[in-house]
This record gives C-alpha cells, sequence and structure tokens, in this order.
C-alpha cells in the first residue's frame, strides 16, 4: 500500500476521502508531504470561503510536531489521524469564537483546553483545525449570516446542515478524516445526513460540559462524524470500552419512518435497505404507543432548549440586540416570553418520552429513526415545516439524553440521508455487533 499513496499522494489528498489505517501509513512516511498538502488546500481556498470553513488553524510547526512525535512510536488506533474540533471547544492558546456575529466577549486566548481535546491529543490523534459553527452552534440549515454559510461538498445549492456543518465538510472533502462538535440540537447528525458520512451522537458525558460553550446546557451531546463504517467502528471503541457480546441472539431492533406528517419515498426506501440486514421487529402496537409520544417532542425540545438559550444570552441580547441574527433572536425571545406552565409541560413530555424508551429498552436494544423526512435539502426548498419535521426526529435522542449511531444511505436523486440508531444505553457493547453485520450493505 505504501508506495502508491506515496505516488499519489497530493491528489488522493485532494480528491478522495483516505480512512484512518492510510493517514497513519503517510504520516510514517512523510510528515511534511501532508502538511504541506493540508496547508496547500486551505492555500487554494478564497478569503470568503475559508472564514466559513475554518476558525483557527494549528501552525505548521505545530502540525508536524504532533505528527512527528506521534509516528514514532504511538500504538493507540487515533494515532496519526488528523481531526477537526467545532469552535464550541476550548483550545489552549486559542480563542473559543463559537461563530458569534459580535468578538469582543471571545478574544482571549484561553489557559486550558477542553476535556475533549486532551482526551484526543492523549490518544495520539493529531488536531489540525477548528471549524466555524452555525452562529453560536444553532441552526438546523447550518447557517451564520455574520461569516457565510459553509459550502457543501455537493454544491453551495445544498444546506450544509446543523450547528457543525463545516466538520462534515471538512470530512466529506478528505481534508481530514475524523471531526467532532456539539450534537444537543442535531449539530451532527443533520449535516452527517446531509453529506451522506458515518458518525456518533455520545450519550450524556463530562465531554459536553467541560471546556465547551454551552448551546442548553442540560441537554448537551457531544459526537463525531467519520468517511466509513471501519473508522466509526474504530472510533466508538476508542470512547466506549465495551465488552464483547456474547449473546445467542441477535440484537432486536424497531423502525419509525413516520414520525412525521411527511416522509419522502426515497427516504422510506433507503431505510429500509440499510435495516434488511438487521433483526426488525413489526409489531404494530409498538409503533403506535411510539409514535403518540414521540410526536410531542418537536416542540418540547424547541421550547425548552430557547429556555437555556435566553439563560445563556440573556445580558448579551441587551448589548448586542443589533448584531444577532434575526433568527437566533427570535428563538431566544421565545425562551423569555415563555410562560412558566409552558416550560412545566414541556418538561413532563420530556420525563415521559424518557419513561416510555426506557420501557422500549426492556424489550428491544434499538430504535431507527430517520434524521430528515428528506434527502439532502436545497438551501432554495428549506421551509419551516422541514426545519419542525428535522427537529422533530432529532429530539427523543436528545430529550432522553441517548446514544445513537448515524448511518448513511444514498437517495436515488443522488443526495444523501441517513438514519439514527438509538442505543439502549445499558447495552453500547452492541454496536461494534451491529456495525459487523451492516459492513457487508457498505461494501455491495
Amino acid at each position: 500500500m505504501g508506495a502508491p499513496i506515496r505516488q499519489r499522494l497530493i491528489p488522493l489528498m485532494s480528491e478522495i476521502r483516505l480512512n484512518f489505517e492510510q493517514w497513519r501509513a503517510l504520516a510514517e512516511e512523510s510528515p511534511e508531504r501532508i502538511v504541506n498538502q493540508f496547508l496547500s488546500r486551505l492555500q487554494m481556498l478564497s478569503k470568503n470561503e475559508l472564514r466559513t470553513w475554518l476558525t483557527a488553524t494549528a501552525t505548521k510547526q505545530q502540525l508536524l510536531t504532533s505528527l512527528q512525535v506521534v509516528a514514532s512510536g504511538e500504538t493507540s488506533p487515533l494515532a496519526c489521524v488528523p481531526y477537526v474540533l467545532q469552535d464550541m471547544f476550548d483550545i489552549e492558546g486559542m480563542p473559543t469564537r463559537c461563530g458569534a456575529p459580535f468578538s469582543a466577549p471571545f478574544e482571549t486566548l484561553l489557559e486550558d483546553s477542553s476535556l475533549l481535546y486532551q482526551k484526543l491529543n492523549s490518544l495520539g490523534a493529531c488536531f489540525f483545525s477548528k471549524t466555524q459553527p452555525a452562529e453560536f452552534g444553532v441552526d438546523s440549515q447550518g447557517r451564520n449570516p455574520t461569516y457565510g454559510d459553509c459550502k457543501h461538498q455537493d454544491g453551495e445549492q445544498y444546506a450544509c446542515g446543523g450547528g457543525a456543518g463545516s466538520v462534515a465538510r471538512s470530512i466529506s472533502s478528505g481534508l481530514v478524516p475524523l471531526g467532532f462538535g456539539l450534537d444537543t440540537a442535531g449539530g451532527i447528525r443533520i449535516p452527517a445526513a446531509f453529506h451522506g458520512l458515518f458518525g456518533f451522537r455520545m450519550g450524556n458525558n463530562a465531554y459536553a460540559r467541560e471546556g465547551v460553550f454551552p448551546i442548553a446546557p442540560s441537554l448537551e451531546s457531544v459526537g463525531w462524524i467519520n468517511n466509513c463504517i471501519a473508522d466509526l467502528d474504530t472510533t466508538f471503541k476508542v470512547f466506549h470500552h465495551v465488552s464483547k457480546s456474547h449473546s445467542t441472539e441477535a440484537p432486536r431492533g424497531y423502525v419509525i419512518t413516520d414520525l412525521t406528517n411527511y416522509i419522502s419515498t426515497e427516504i422510506k426506501s433507503g431505510l429500509l435497505g440499510l435495516t434488511r440486514e438487521l433483526d426488525i421487529d413489526d409489531d404494530p402496537a409498538t409503533g403506535t404507543r411510539l409514535r403518540k409520544l414521540l410526536s410531542q417532542g418537536g416542540t418540547a425540545h424547541h421550547t425548552l432548549v430557547a429556555r437555556e438559550l435566553y439563560s445563556i444570552h440573556q445580558y448579551w441580547i441587551e448589548e448586542y440586540s443589533d448584531q444577532y441574527d434575526d433568527t437566533l433572536m427570535q428563538y431566544i425571545k421565545e425562551g423569555i416570553i415563555c410562560p412558566p406552565a409552558k416550560v412545566d409541560e414541556c418538561t413532563q413530555i420530556q420525563e415521559a418520552i424518557r419513561f416510555s424508551l426506557t420501557q422500549f429498552f426492556e424489550e428491544y436494544d434499538y430504535l431507527v429513526l430517520p434524521i430528515s423526512p428528506v434527502a439532502t435539502p436545497e438551501k432554495s426548498a428549506w421551509s419551516s415545516q422541514l426545519e419542525h419535521d428535522i427537529q422533530q426526529l432529532i429530539a427523543p435522542a436528545s430529550l432522553a439524553f441517548l446514544p445513537a449511531i448515524i448511518l448513511p444511505f444514498n437517495c436515488v436523486s443522488g443526495r444523501h440521508s441517513a438514519a439514527q440508531i438509538i442505543i439502549n444505553p445499558r447495552k453500547l457493547n452492541i454496536v461494534p455487533e451491529l456495525l459487523a453485520k451492516l459492513t457487508r450493505y457498505y461494501e455491495d
């Protein structure tokens, strides 16, 4: 493998996606060429495109040192693997700007790094750059009116999606093979689906709390994106030390496709094809019970996030109100005017959903939902109804603090989408088993 990669290093890094193993081989052969190629790709971008995508990049010397030290003998599965980090996470010596429309509170060079960065550093992964979030990481479409919208790899007409859309762009373009961001409101799941990428949403843990600018603290979650199923499996095992499942029975799941008023035929078909190799139950009574309750999740999630957004931004909106995106400002204001009774009602819905899913997981191991009712949408087709439908699909895992695998499928139109497989948190050991079963689907 070494010689072909060495001979074709530049076209490979600019035209196709390399997996972890290929990146590691390149790092062992020539860290300098990796760094030079990476920096050359950035120099080829216009100033405007660069600011929509990346915010702070490691220096050439930092990149070289990181790759050389790790390549000299590190055996971790993530050794020499380049990654990007959404600019909501702190890194020592860099500011965390959060995609904010005003700069004064966010220019300080930080003295400490986030727990996630520290973990990745300890695993030998190599930080390459921070990515531009949607404004404060909050936008299902992935917009940032101040810095511009990150371009979708398939064309500017498509929505990049989610608060971490630029993370997905980094993976889909082959810039790096791994990226992390907040998935509080689907910030990772949505762009992974729109780009046809793999990923994982973690459950509630300290990575979402320590050294992170919050979106909605009580619902915060971290996720990552990969470009292939093997790298997803590797990353999962690094963060979740699970024992091998010795059960003689295959993990048992359930699929719900119609949690929204509309879902396209190609999404239904994609879910069917993806889950064909899995043990899926079709008991209609189970679906009826879940739909009745989960259908309330989108509105409840929206209201609870609005309340927490207001608590975070209440002082800034007094000073910088004219600089906030109108859509985000409206979202924050909903948190101001929302009566306590409405908040209580939404909290009760959240608790009911958590209880219902706990009961569901007494009988099943996972729940499969689409992430979007349509394949990669064009920006011109974005609507409040589509946003509501996406949030309806995102809400169950977010409200119940549940982990989820992100698995892509191609659509007839040539666009992309993905399923979210919400996992019983007490049975994370089934994740490698599910990925092994689905490997053939992605090889065919």
